[in-house]
């Protein structure tokens, strides 16, 4: 069946790919995006876009609220965090006001957030195993999520189901955390990043668009999702597997005090990392195709 798909966020690395999916299942699709002429060229005029929410028209079945600014693309200066509050929470705000006015009554409503909502774990290797259960941590990325969860829960009255997506560090080619870096890893340059021993929570794109197709089609899905493979790997192993699949030396490590020189408080999310599982999808059965960081970095080579 057609559904009527309204999205933010789908310009983003994770929405572009979710937009080709439904427009290849033939869903009539509306872009809520600041660059509508870049829509146009994106889809050919496949799609719908929207700048203001005055120009966002009729009923929906399914609303993807991915849209942010990407969190670890400046420091975190005291302005940043504004944009990044503003982006996430301020336009969760407006959604769900407009949901509100024009009485909106979704089928589902999938609304963004991230693991770093259990806040960073410096626990080395015997880290605390993270699941939806977990309660929030105290740090501004937790602050964050937490706030952009809150402000989704007002949508819940206009749906008969709400889904927050925990997100974690989304791969594949040409975006999302390995853009910055493939051409370092690529040319030998890239290396261990702190002590090595944090642990990364990682997802191939692929399964992360298949759990959300798989999270919309189910009507019995609701809540906490975290979205992440099975398999958290530790920052060496990270290093090691992507130099071997490029075939690349990885011998210039990054020391902490570097990071803290470079990216200020921002470097904790490379420092300090989080062993998170996706315990609600596997009590659903949800079966993911990478569940092996090295096959998830062979497949993205192949195609990057």
């Amino acid at each position: 069946m057609t559904k009527r798909i309204l999205i933010t966020g789908g310009t983003g690395f994770i929405g572009q790919q979710l937009v080709d999916q439904w427009l290849l299942e033939g869903h009539d699709i509306t872009v809520f995006s600041r660059r509508p002429a870049w829509v146009a060229r994106r889809w050919q005029h496949r799609v719908r876009s929207a700048i203001t929410w005055s120009e966002v028209q009729g009923e929906f079945h399914w609303l993807v609220n991915l849209a942010g600014e990407g969190i670890a693309d400046r420091r975190w200066s005291a302005a940043r965090k504004a944009v990044l509050r503003q982006s996430r929470i301020d336009l969760t705000h407006e959604m769900a006001n407009w949901a509100t006015t024009t009485q909106q009554s979704f089928e589902v409503v999938v609304s963004g957030s991230a693991i770093g909502i259990y806040g960073a774990d410096a626990g080395g290797p015997s880290p605390t195993i993270l699941t939806e259960d977990n309660g929030f941590g105290q740090d501004f990325s937790a602050q964050l999520c937490r706030d952009w969860e809150h402000a989704a829960q007002a949508l819940g009255a206009r749906s008969e189901r709400l889904i927050y997506l925990r997100t974690g560090l989304v791969m594949g080619p040409h975006g999302g955390m390995l853009k910055r870096l493939w051409l370092p890893f690529s040319l030998g340059l890239g290396g261990v990043i702190g002590t090595g021993q944090q642990y990364l929570s990682w997802i191939h794109i692929d399964d992360y668009c298949r759990a959300v197709q798989r999270l919309l089609s189910d009507t019995q899905a609701s809540g906490v999702y975290n979205l992440t493979a099975p398999t958290p790997v530790s920052q060496a192993e990270f290093t090691t597997t992507l130099g071997q699949v490029l075939s690349r030396p990885t011998l210039l490590p990054m020391p902490a005090f570097v990071a803290r020189m470079l990216f200020g408080e921002m470097s904790d999310l490379l420092l300090q990392g989080q062993y998170v599982v996706p315990l609600a999808l596997q009590r659903q059965g949800f079966e993911f195709q990478y569940e092996r960081l090295e096959d998830a970095l062979t497949q993205i080579a192949r195609t990057w």
